[in-house]
């Protein structure tokens, strides 16, 4: 099967809101691929406010429906199908059309909390096994998962590591206008395994070292729950301000003296990587895909070199010039396109169907 230089291109995921970072991830990684190519976007569920894509809602989710919605994608003549996340990977595990397998990760089961998150948790590694044996290409976004898909599913196909791509902007914005000056950022879900908890207790710690000019700003949802636990501990601690779903992050990211996560596992963490093309040094621990993409701040091995990391950044003026250069040219929305187009090209052009 020879590929047109401009290919019909099916990209598939669970759902496409904003705040959600691998839906984030596959609206800029398909705006991308529109730009050379025909796209089209598959998902159970999206915002109304994506601009500039072609999407269209499928209900996949449900079971009956599966195979029906396989033949049609069959029907439509794509040169191939890229899925993101369940149920699509299934779905596209029933269709003729080549698929290939986009990784962003499953967080290991002890990071589950009550049943249902066993049971999303079984269902997604069960869909990963089963779409991964007829994928053409299983495409983790770092090289940890990479390790973690073969152990974890004894997958001996082929892989390529495929990193989502970040839609920088041009400028960095000026810094949003807070009363304080001096802050430890973090973005993200508010969730267990994410430590927001943890986070919030070392800048306690970090805070009684410094003094009271120092702050910590967090930005993002979380479980309602785990939040109410959050702004306790905030409470106690102090110069927490816990913020929730904030439109534009990169003021905050600006004006942030260091970024910060304690998160037990990421498949690639993409605000550690915008905080590095803030300009912001990173302290993070040396965990997961972190020592991937940290290239400019401190993979700490213990708490008390996380917390002497926070204290050294917002007591001092980071040296060296930071690592926007470097995240643009490994981060890129051009670059991965590219790149998937190369893995495509490879994968169907020259095995054929």
């Amino acid at each position: 099967m020879k590929l047109m230089e401009t290919m019909n291109i099916c990209v598939a995921t669970y759902k496409l809101f904003e705040g959600n970072g691998i839906d984030v991830s596959v609206i800029q990684f398909a705006k991308e691929l529109a730009r050379k190519h025909n796209v089209k976007v598959l998902a159970v569920d999206a915002s109304d406010s994506i601009k500039d894509l072609n999407v269209q809602r499928l209900p996949a989710n449900r079971p009956g429906k599966m195979r029906q919605i396989a033949a049609d994608i069959d029907q439509q003549k794509f040169d191939l199908i890229s899925t993101h996340y369940t149920p699509f990977d299934m779905v596209a595990s029933l269709c003729r059309t080549p698929h290939f397998l986009h990784d962003p990760g499953v967080p290991p089961v002890t990071t589950t909390r009550k049943p249902s998150d066993v049971y999303l948790w079984s269902l997604v590694n069960t869909a990963r096994i089963i779409s991964a044996r007829k994928a053409r290409v299983v495409l983790p976004i770092s090289q940890y998962l990479a390790a973690e898909f073969r152990k974890k599913y004894l997958y001996r196909g082929r892989t390529e590591i495929l990193p989502y791509c970040i839609d920088f902007p041009e400028h960095v914005p000026q810094p949003v206008d807070l009363p304080f000056e001096k802050y430890v950022l973090y973005v993200g879900r508010h969730t267990h395994y994410k430590s927001v908890h943890d986070l919030i207790d070392i800048f306690a710690e970090a805070r009684k070292e410094i003094g009271d000019d120092v702050h910590l700003v967090t930005i993002g949802l979380g479980e309602p729950r785990y939040m109410e636990i959050l702004k306790q501990k905030a409470a106690r601690a102090g110069n927490v301000h816990i913020m929730g779903f904030v439109p534009d992050i990169w003021p905050y990211y600006a004006g942030a003296s260091v970024y910060a996560t304690c998160s037990r596992w990421e498949g690639q963490d993409r605000p550690v990587i915008e905080a590095q093309y803030a300009g912001k040094p990173v302290v993070s621990f040396n965990n997961c895909s972190h020592p991937e993409v940290v290239a400019y701040g401190t993979l700490a091995w213990n708490r008390s070199e996380f917390k002497d990391a926070l204290v050294k950044y917002l007591t001092t003026e980071p040296a060296g010039s930071g690592a926007s250069a470097e995240m643009v040219q490994r981060y890129a929305p051009a670059r991965m396109a590219d790149n998937f187009t190369s893995i495509v090209k490879q994968a169907v052009g020259e095995n054929g169907t």
